[in-house]
């Protein structure tokens, strides 16, 4: 264990980054912070300029909390053996799942008020912006504090919790919703957010992703009006599978963001199926689709286009990969195919579903 030598605040700050940089262990965290702190009151000066050289601190210390605070309050919900007798007494596990949340928070929230005021949630607010060194493990906790905090699940309604993503010269930035129960993480965009907006940084949130289940979200329109979302589990942890996610992400610098369907096949026959992308031509690549309504078939173009299949209907093998099923909103689609244009129909709005 490295000591902390206050000879200097210049080399208080460096010890300090170096020792959260390098944090591997959940508890070496504690251990960090403790020493940070035991410094920090010595010299309120010193702390007050330590805070401006290093302002991530704030970051460890809130997923330090959240994680603990998140533990519990699981622990409760799940009824797993850590919990107390007490506690299963008095949480009625037949109880909807946000039921149990809420009556284990206020438990949680009690006995942290009755141990130790600091680590109560109700103290809890997200950093402003997030930086890029956070743990994928502490993120998957911050997420899990937007159904367990109101105020926070309040920004992410109001828009105000964002992605953010750096490019050679700027930055995109994909919005965070919540939709039925879903916490959707929008495609990324050139457009900067609100100024009170929270960042976390995209490249972090994708990594608590599932390859092997990953739901992505197409929302379409048509004659001027938003007609509903169509959600698609993604199935498979392939090539064509990365590229399709990516593209409703917009990651690799393109998306299928305002693009349109292309053709009907076969249409109001038992192998109809519809073809939609961001491909440069107007001929479509995927010869035919799979042999059960709600198939999702793709095909790569290049390495920022593609083309996919959505089967409407009972169809045939397709050529190109299939990556995955329509899990909701089949019937938008359905509801398209029946336009005399269909390339009136366009991508308003696409994305994925971020696991809680």
């Amino acid at each position: 264990m490295e000591v902390f030598h206050r000879t200097t605040q210049q080399s208080v700050v460096k010890a300090t980054q170096r020792r959260i940089q390098g944090i591997t262990k959940e508890e070496e965290v504690g251990q960090v912070i403790n020493q940070a702190f035991n410094c920090m009151d010595e010299d309120k000066d010193w702390k007050k300029k330590y805070q401006e050289l290093f302002p991530d601190v704030k970051t460890v210390t809130t997923s330090k909390k959240v994680r603990d605070v998140t533990k519990k309050a699981l622990m409760m919900v799940d009824g797993e053996a850590g919990a107390t007798q007490h506690t299963n007494q008095l949480i009625d596990f037949t109880l909807p799942l946000m039921d149990k949340v809420q009556k284990a928070l206020m438990m949680v929230d009690d006995e942290a008020g009755a141990t130790d005021q600091t680590n109560q949630l109700s103290d809890f607010t997200l950093p402003h912006v997030i930086k890029d060194q956070i743990h994928f493990e502490e993120l998957k906790h911050l997420m899990a504090a937007i159904w367990m905090k109101p105020d926070i699940r309040m920004k992410v309604e109001a828009g105000e919790v964002f992605g953010i993503q750096e490019n050679q010269n700027d930055y995109n930035y994909s919005r965070l919703s919540l939709d039925n129960g879903r916490l959707l993480l929008h495609c990324l965009q050139n457009q900067p957010p609100p100024h009170v907006a929270i960042t976390l940084p995209v490249s972090e949130i994708i990594k608590t992703l599932n390859p092997e289940s990953t739901i992505t979200f197409l929302e379409m329109a048509w004659e001027g009006l938003t007609r509903g979302r169509v959600y698609i589990r993604v199935s498979e942890d392939t090539t064509e599978d990365k590229q399709f996610v990516g593209l409703c992400t917009g990651q690799p610098g393109s998306s299928f963001l305002n693009t349109r369907l292309n053709k009907v096949v076969y249409k109001r026959r038992q192998d109809e199926c519809v073809f939609g992308g961001n491909y440069n031509f107007n001929d479509y690549i995927i010869s035919g689709c799979y042999n059960q309504v709600g198939i999702v078939s793709f095909k790569s173009h290049s390495e920022k286009s593609g083309e996919f299949c959505i089967s409407t209907n009972n169809g045939y093998r397709s050529s190109g990969a299939v990556i995955g099923q329509v899990e909701s909103g089949l019937e938008v689609v359905k509801e398209a195919v029946q336009l005399d244009d269909i390339t009136q129909v366009t991508v308003v709005d696409c994305g994925v579903v971020v696991p809680l």
